[in-house]
C-alpha cells in the first residue's frame, strides 16, 4: 500500500516566493501538481491556508475565480485566515499615516491542522510548502512527538534567489526532516483548464483572468 500523505501550503507565502512574478503560473492545478511530485504516495488531502482579498477590487475577483475552481477539486481544501489593516507612518519627511493590510492566523491556522492530524493520526506524511520560520516549532513538535510521521519542507523559491535561502535548519537541529526547494519545473504543465464548470442549480464558469494568461494563449475549449 502507498504512504498516505497530507500537503499544507502557506498560500501567500509561496505566491509571493513564486507565482507573483510569473503570472501565467497562477491558474496551477495544485491537486494534479503534488500527485505528480509525491507520485509514489497516496495524497489524500491538499489543504491550501490563505485569505480572502478585501482592498482591491480587481484582485478580489481574480482570487474569486481561482478559489471557486480549486473547490471543483475533490482533495483540496481551503482554509482562511484574514487581512488586517495596521497604521504606519511614513519614513519619509512627510511623516504621513496610512493603512497597510497584513494577513493574520495563517501560521496558527497551518499549525493547529498539523498538530491536529498528527494527533488523529491521519496521515504517514507531511508534505509542508512554506519558507516562513514560524512554522519550525510546530514541525519540530511534530518530529518529536510522533516519529512515525515523514515530514518534507518545500521552501517556495525562484533559482535566482534560492542561494539567499537557508534549507539547513532541521539539518543542524538533527530532526529527521527532509527540507529542500519546491521544484519549479513542471508547474507551466499543471494547469487548470481556462473555463472550469461550477456545480450548482445555474450554469456557472470560473474563467481564466486573462491577465494570467501567456502573450498570445489561446483558451481552451
Amino acid at each position: 500500500m502507498k504512504r498516505k500523505g497530507i500537503v499544507y501550503i502557506d498560500g501567500y507565502n509561496w505566491y509571493h516566493a513564486i507565482f507573483r512574478q510569473y503570472p501565467e503560473w497562477k491558474w496551477l492545478n495544485i491537486q494534479s501538481f503534488f500527485e505528480m511530485l509525491r507520485s509514489r504516495e497516496e495524497i489524500v488531502s491538499i489543504k491550501m491556508f490563505s485569505a480572502l482579498i478585501l482592498h482591491d477590487a480587481d484582485a478580489v475577483e481574480r482570487q474569486r475565480r481561482y478559489f471557486s475552481a480549486l473547490k471543483t477539486l475533490p482533495k483540496v481544501r481551503l482554509i482562511y485566515g484574514l487581512f488586517q489593516p495596521r497604521t504606519v507612518t511614513c519614513k519619509a519627511d512627510c511623516k504621513l499615516k496610512y493603512d497597510v493590510q497584513e494577513e493574520k492566523k495563517t501560521d496558527v491556522n497551518m499549525a493547529v491542522e498539523m498538530i491536529g492530524d498528527a494527533i488523529a493520526g491521519v496521515c504517514e506524511h507531511m508534505i509542508i510548502v512554506t519558507g516562513d520560520s514560524d512554522l519550525q516549532p510546530a514541525v519540530e513538535w511534530i518530529a518529536r512527538n510522533r516519529p512515525a510521521i515523514k515530514l518534507s519542507v518545500y521552501i517556495p523559491a525562484l533559482p535566482a534567489e534560492q542561494s539567499m535561502r537557508r534549507i539547513d535548519y532541521y539539518t543542524t537541529q538533527k530532526l529527521p526532516v527532509d527540507c529542500n526547494f519546491l521544484p519549479l519545473d513542471q508547474i507551466k504543465d499543471h494547469q487548470l483548464k481556462d473555463s472550469i464548470r461550477l456545480p450548482g442549480a445555474e450554469v456557472k464558469l470560473a474563467i481564466r483572468p486573462h491577465v494570467w494568461k501567456k502573450p498570445g494563449a489561446l483558451p481552451q475549449v
